[in-house]
Formats: structure tokens, C-alpha cells, sequence
């Protein structure tokens, strides 16, 4: 569904009122608060939501919906199939982290109305604006601008549910709300077994969770390598995503070192690969493919956050996830290799990682990573000279400080 570009004459559209007191939820990370506004400029097609702020039109944004079901669908089922069963199975790493919260509004809101064909006909546009996929999101994000400068007096947006329509969803601007324009009712910790009971119309279902948030869990010494899971799944793109999703998000945050990310990442990369599923399924390295293609997400962020940093909400600046170390085992030496690895070059820690952590050949990683075996022997030679400079000894050989 392709996005039109805007009209030339002026986009003025009718007012959607909320009165005060109305309930919204909301699913959030746990380091931002359940009624802070994500301060994020946008400017990727694979990162962000249909009507984020940009560079060109920066502004905070925060988005709600009118139930806690269509809040939860529209977080973690964009992108997932039904399989073979008529269920959608969510791995459960999507809601690592994340919390279900009920706000209310202590205002009444102006929105702009985008909830029917002749709501968006009042401004030039088709249903296309509100349920196209993500990539679209770039014209979308044109069309949000536009809008918000022919209707001055809209305080967001409302628009139907792509994943739990009818239902609406609302996106609220930063700067152009009372700072107090929310309140928390309560906010509490998404579980598989609570995400699926309001999933359960859906069709959808959270796995249990079996895998640790992240590649420095484990310390050394190391183990055997495992044997490198093959594509044995034929052409269901359903148990390929299933079977791989945790491994393309280790390979994606042994470059990135920001699990959250790397998720993010890996997410889009499979909802690529989705849309694109007769040429993947066809080609002789689907996880590779998926992983390049997350790899790609991943450099052109980074390049977008190297001209626009954003410090977000509650983020402490350190960048190694050591809180979830057992404090009786953990010592000196473990803190320090983790901080060293995560201080590392992306390109020496990605290879790095992915070689003494995760267990993967020199070749194994050259195919995932598309360069040649002296590539990653050269990096990975870098890189353990660098950690050998920042901890003074051979980090196979262990040291005492």
C-alpha cells in the first residue's frame, strides 16, 4: 500500500475531541516513565512509528491507544504470521524490558481526526496513510509534518488500529501539550502470561522466554562451539523466524552492544525478509541475508545518531549490561573484560563476540558478515590486543589486578 504524496492546497481537517479524564495505554520501555514523550527525531524507514518527529519538524511524541489490547497488538504484532496452526507465535524477547501502563488524560485534547475515508479525504488523503507498513514511514512522517503546519490548534493525532481495527490509537505532540497532560493510573511489567491473555483474540501467543538479554552473560573460560543451526525448516517463514530470531539479535548486538537496538533491528530485518520471503527463502544463507540486512539497519542509525545524538530518559551512559551478574561470583576481572569488550571498535567487538562468545568459526563469521576469513582473524588479532593493553594480561589467560 503505497503512501500518495500531499496535496498542494491546505490540508485543514476536523477536530476529533477527547475529553478530560480519558483513559489511554500504553506500552513502554522500563527506562522511560509510563507518561514521558519519547524525544527521538527520526529520519530511518526502519526505525520509529508512522508520525515521528523528524529533523525537519522536530517534536516529542508519546503513543497511546484506547485499549490495553490494541496498545499491546500494535507493539508486538507487526510483521508476525499466522503459522500452519492459525496462531501467531511472538518470541519473548519482544516485550524484554517493556511495561503495560493505564493514563489518563487530565485535559481535554483537540485531535486531528484521520479515523474514516472522509476524515482523510478532508486533508487529501487516502487510507493509505494510516495502514501502510513501515515502509512507508517516511512519507507518513512527511504527511505528519504537513499537517501539523495546516492545523495549528491539533494536539495529535487518532487513526485506526492497523493490528486491532476498529480500535484507535492517538499519537500526542510534546509541543503542543500541557506538560501535566498525563497522568499514571498504573503501570505494571509485561509477562508472556499477562501479554497473552490480552492477546488471546488475536490469535497470538508469547513464547516462554529460554534465552539470557544479551552476549556477555556467559564468562570464560569458554565452551565447545555448538553446531551452527542449519535451515532446515523449508520454506516456512514461521519456524525460520522462530528458530533464528535469538540469534540474529546475539550477531546484531555484538556490533551494536545495545541489546534494545538489537532487537529493534533484528525485528525489522525479519519483517523485511517477509515481505521478501520467495527471494530469501531461496537464497543458499537466509540468516545471513537477515543479518546483513539488520547490519545495515544498525549503520545507518548509527550514522543518523552521529548528527543527532539524543541522550534518552533515564539512560545512565554505561553501555555494558553488567546489573545482571551475580554479585557473590562476579569479580573484578569479569566487570573489567566486559567493559573492555564493550569499549572495543564496533567492527573488532562485532567480530569478537561473535568468534570467542558466541562460539562462531572464522569462517562462520565471515559468511555471516560477507567479508574474507583474514578479515576477521585481522580484527580479531586488534582486538585482542586492545583488551591485552586495557586489562594488561591475555583476557584467555585470566590476571589478577
Amino acid at each position: 500500500m503505497s503512501v500518495l504524496r500531499p496535496p498542494s492546497q491546505p490540508l485543514v481537517g476536523e477536530a476529533f475531541r477527547m475529553p478530560e479524564g480519558t483513559s489511554l495505554h500504553r506500552v513502554h520501555h522500563e527506562r522511560r516513565g509510563p507518561t514521558a514523550f519519547n524525544p527521538v527525531v527520526e529520519n530511518s524507514y526502519f526505525f520509529g512509528e508512522r508520525f515521528d518527529g523528524t529533523p525537519e519538524d522536530p517534536y516529542p511524541f508519546l503513543y497511546a491507544a484506547l485499549t490495553p489490547e490494541t496498545a499491546l497488538a500494535e507493539t508486538v504484532l507487526r510483521a508476525v504470521p499466522f503459522n500452519e496452526g492459525g496462531v501467531r507465535l511472538i518470541p519473548p524477547q519482544i516485550i524484554a524490558g517493556r511495561r503495560l501502563a493505564e493514563l489518563k488524560t487530565t485535559e481535554p485534547l483537540a485531535l486531528l481526526d484521520l479515523t474514516s475515508a472522509a476524515a482523510l479525504a478532508r486533508v487529501g488523503a487516502s487510507s493509505a496513510l494510516v495502514l501502510a507498513d513501515s515502509g512507508e514511514y517516511g512519507r507518513t512522517r512527511a504527511w505528519a509534518a504537513l499537517l501539523r503546519e495546516h492545523n495549528p490548534w491539533a494536539q495529535g493525532f487518532v487513526w485506526p488500529s492497523f493490528s486491532s481495527h476498529p480500535e484507535h490509537r492517538v499519537v500526542l505532540f510534546g509541543d503542543r501539550c500541557p506538560s501535566n497532560i498525563l497522568v499514571e493510573v498504573k503501570s505494571a511489567p509485561l509477562n508472556p502470561m499477562r501479554a497473552n491473555n490480552l492477546l488471546r483474540a488475536f490469535r497470538a501467543q508469547v513464547l516462554p522466554p529460554q534465552d539470557p538479554p544479551g552476549p556477555f552473560d556467559e564468562a570464560l573460560p569458554f565452551r565447545e562451539p555448538p553446531q551452527l543451526a542449519k535451515e532446515k525448516e523449508g520454506d516456512d517463514f514461521v519456524s525460520f523466524f522462530k528458530a533464528h530470531f535469538s540469534q540474529v539479535c546475539r550477531i546484531l548486538n555484538a556490533r551494536q552492544n545495545d541489546w534494545e537496538l538489537a532487537q529493534d533491528a533484528a525485528s525489522r530485518a525479519f519483517e523485511i525478509a517477509y515481505r521478501r520471503w520467495p527471494d530469501v527463502c531461496a537464497h543458499p544463507n537466509r540468516v545471513g541475508w537477515v543479518v546483513i540486512t539488520g547490519r545495515r539497519i544498525l549503520m545507518r542509525v548509527h550514522r543518523i545518531q552521529a548528527k543527532h545524538p539524543v541522550q534518552h530518559l533515564g539512560d545512565t551512559g554505561l553501555n555494558v549490561p553488567c546489573e545482571d551478574l551475580d554479585p557473590a561470583i562476579t569479580t573484578v576481572e569479569k566487570v573489567a573484560l566486559h567493559a573492555a569488550i564493550g569499549n572495543l571498535a564496533r567492527d573488532k567487538r562485532e567480530c569478537f563476540v561473535m568468534h570467542y562468545v558466541l562460539h562462531y568459526s572464522v569462517a562462520d563469521v565471515a559468511d555471516f558478515l560477507q567479508i574474507p576469513p583474514g578479515t576477521v582473524k585481522s580484527r580479531l588479532s586488534a582486538a585482542r590486543r586492545d583488551l591485552r593493553d586495557a586489562l594488561g594480561h591475555d583476557f584467555r589467560k585470566g590476571g589478577t589486578r
